[in-house]
């Protein structure tokens, strides 16, 4: 159920965000699954490309956990936002100064969800794919993906 609009940290009002409190944490057994880093996933990031690390390559096809920061959303409620290493103060699609950073993960969502403030760190739980193709739901292709996903907050 969406509140008041909430302004970031940077003073920025991303559309209809609820607050962090709001979401509920996901499952416990869910901390089972193995925590992939940003640098699990991209070995290297740069003028020579992203290469995908050993470590996410040897999970893809299995559920895992990711860290991150969700970046300012489309939308007040959706099936799908970008994962991304640290917070993105600006929509792309809202901002056509701004980019996504290369090394980002799309989180396909079991279901609509509404989001949180871009700056709140995050958990995101779901079976790991990795190779470039496009989302049929998003249109976005991307090199890592977490689908039938799911997330909470973190303390921050």
């Amino acid at each position: 159920m969406a509140g008041p609009a909430i302004l970031s940290p940077h003073g920025r009002n991303h559309g209809r965000l609820v607050a962090a409190s709001a979401i509920p944490r996901l499952p416990r057994a869910s901390d089972n699954y193995p925590l992939l880093g940003f640098r699990d996933i991209y070995a290297t990031v740069g003028v020579i490309g992203l290469r995908i690390g050993e470590r996410a390559r040897d999970l893809a096809g299995q559920p895992a956990r990711i860290r991150g920061y969700m970046a300012p959303p489309v939308a007040d409620r959706d099936n799908f936002f970008v994962l991304t290493r640290s917070p993105v103060i600006a929509c792309p699609f809202c901002d056509p100064g701004a980019s996504w950073p290369d090394d980002v993960v799309l989180a396909c969502l079991e279901g609509d969800s509404e989001f949180v403030d871009p700056a709140q760190p995050i958990e995101v739980v779901g079976e790991l794919e990795i190779g470039a193709k496009p989302d049929p739901r998003t249109g976005a292709t991307r090199l890592v993906r977490l689908t039938n996903a799911w997330w909470h907050p973190l303390d921050s």
